[in-house]
């Protein structure tokens, strides 16, 4: 019997995943277009606790600003990708071509001095596709523009379901105890879902416009492009940090083909990387809404098969939700504490 249920679980799992990959098409936008409804009532609760005259902002007028706020928010992000994109893709195979011949120059350099146990650099970097990469993150950047008009429809439709989810929820429990214990569960699970988007989104930003400065002072070309993808890769915990110093760094050192840039920008990048990451989120979060360094890395190459790179983007924030929710039920924490990094959770 129990080998049973493994191994209908084993094909349950199976069917999903393959559902996912076929669905992409229509689940993607939809995964998105949730993403921005929560971020949208989000800042509408936000501006719901803004007080004028000792009363606080009525619920459709929280709303409608908030609507407007994400909506020049992406209105921003189009233009932004609109605009450096497809020259960022365009001049690829040039960055790409510098590159190999700067890795051609680093070895014969060392050849030179008589240094030949070092490690063959082409061999090392052979594997690097400059030209992929780029064109990879620009591509997934694009396809989620394309997806405007479906994401719009669908953040839309849930809006208008927002306002009967309190109705649902009393037809689901007509007991009054039920119906509030339930209701303290989903107040509990939203604030920390809160917290966590709040504290990474503003992380996130900082991190972002400090990055920027820093390229726009030493001059790196696309220094916006470079910000934008920051602030993206800083929703990935240790590895999209690692990959925001690393490809700014790498395309200093071909557009300029000097050592101190390449330095000033590492050194500086990593900085930024090690304040916010190290130092400020874990004090603001804390331990328990960090996910295990091996579920991060399963979760990149799963979803990132499933779903390209923007499955890469969406994996870990979308794993973070679900284990905050895993830890608020008795049954499921188990799971969360499995998932945590030190096996500490908020319940």
């Amino acid at each position: 019997m129990r080998m049973l249920n493994i191994t209908s679980s084993a094909i349950l799992l199976a069917l999903v995943l393959y559902v996912l990959h076929i669905g992409k098409s229509m689940l993607l936008p939809l995964v998105i277009s949730i993403v921005v409804w929560y971020i949208i009532i989000i800042i509408a609760i936000e501006y719901e606790n803004i007080k004028f005259r000792g009363k606080r902002m009525p619920k459709w007028a929280a709303i409608t600003l908030s609507l407007f706020t994400m909506g020049g928010a992406l209105w921003l992000f189009t233009i932004l990708i609109n605009n450096n994109v497809n020259n960022v893709i365009r001049q690829a195979p040039d960055y790409e071509a510098k590159f190999r011949t700067f890795l051609f120059f680093v070895q014969k350099t060392f050849n030179d001095y008589g240094i030949t146990e070092l490690p063959n650099f082409e061999q090392i970097f052979g594997a690097i596709n400059v030209a992929g990469i780029l064109s990879g993150i620009g591509g997934m950047l694009k396809s989620i523009v394309g997806y405007t008009g479906m994401i719009f429809i669908y953040v839309l439709l849930l809006l208008l379901e927002f306002h009967t989810f309190d109705r649902k929820l009393r037809a689901l429990f007509p007991d009054n105890a039920r119906y509030e214990n339930a209701q303290n569960t989903i107040s509990n699970i939203t604030r920390d879902i809160n917290a966590y988007i709040k504290i990474k989104t503003i992380s996130s930003i900082l991190t972002g416009l400090l990055s920027y400065i820093v390229l726009l002072l030493v001059g790196v070309d696309f220094a916006t492009f470079w910000a934008f993808l920051i602030f993206l890769l800083n929703f990935i915990p240790t590895f999209g940090s690692i990959a925001g110093v690393i490809f700014p760094a790498i395309l200093t050192i071909v557009q300029f083909g000097s050592v101190v840039p390449f330095l000033i920008v590492l050194l500086s990048l990593t900085g930024v990387q090690f304040v916010f990451g190290n130092l400020l989120e874990p004090k603001l979060m804390g331990e328990s809404l960090n996910l295990s360094p091996l579920v991060i890395i399963i979760s990149l190459a799963l979803w990132g098969n499933i779903w390209g790179v923007t499955g890469m983007f969406l994996c870990v924030p979308i794993m973070v939700i679900i284990n905050i929710v895993l830890s608020k039920f008795e049954t499921t924490r188990p799971i969360a504490v499995m998932l945590s990094v030190k096996g500490i959770v908020k319940q």
